[in-house]
């Protein structure tokens, strides 16, 4: 390659680089108003302003408000799904500890980000294409369970069809639970004043006993302890 064609590739993959950069703080930006102002309030002025940069500049990577919200909101929805990853840490046969890695991952997404997660819901009323696709990704989030059923209960010869109403049923509870104390901020729940952790606990412990039948070991509970009496007598 001459000097002139190596110089012009560096400008070219420099100018990339800056590219980039300049669209994924657009994206970052339009996370922060997402949260602070809500999707139907934003505006691609509030955007630019988050971002420091000319309003002109929006155009010039997006094409409308639209396109970038689904696109922020995608990424959100999708980031932390990938059960290996979540469960990096965990022993396969602790059972308890893999549903509270995967609980965990979903609370700290609700406590950090009401609004956004406010935004999906809403945006998935609206657009059938990303609501299919939020779908989809809850469907994905929950399979990895589904799948392991008929060797977790054989006695029980779960079909797969009834694998999955089964952990949809008890996954739908949590989901109920959180959107109420996070997005909807229940008085009455926020009262209880928990912190990420033991809301991660409560979701699992509950799970967990509503899977298996039984309780999990109190050394891996603190919040949820004394639920471990929750035994109907005989």
């Amino acid at each position: 390659m001459s000097p002139e064609l190596a110089r012009k590739a560096k400008t070219s993959r420099a100018r990339s680089a800056r590219g980039e950069r300049a669209r994924e703080g657009l994206k970052q930006a339009a996370l922060v108003v997402l949260e602070r102002d809500g999707y139907h309030k934003m505006r691609i002025a509030d955007v630019t302003q988050e971002a420091g940069v000319a309003q002109g500049l929006f155009y010039h990577y997006f094409k409308d408000l639209k396109s970038l919200t689904l696109e922020v909101l995608t990424d959100f929805a999708m980031a932390s799904n990938d059960p290996l990853q979540i469960e990096k840490d965990v022993s396969r046969g602790d059972w308890y500890a893999r549903i509270y890695a995967h609980n965990l991952v979903i609370v700290r997404s609700y406590a950090k980000r009401p609004g956004v997660m406010r935004c999906l819901l809403q945006l998935a009323d609206e657009d059938e294409a990303f609501s299919g696709m939020l779908r989809e990704n809850y469907r994905n989030q929950l399979m990895w369970l589904v799948e392991l059923m008929p060797k977790l209960f054989p006695k029980a010869r779960f079909r797969k069809h009834q694998a999955l109403m089964v952990v949809y049923s008890l996954a739908g509870i949590g989901e109920g639970l959180m959107r109420e104390y996070f997005i909807n901020e229940s008085k009455t729940l926020r009262a209880a004043r928990l912190t990420v952790e033991q809301f991660a606990e409560l979701l699992t412990t509950m799970f967990y006993r509503a899977l298996f039948l039984q309780n999990p070991e109190e050394k891996q509970l603190e919040y949820t302890r004394n639920l471990t009496a929750m035994v109907k007598p005989n």
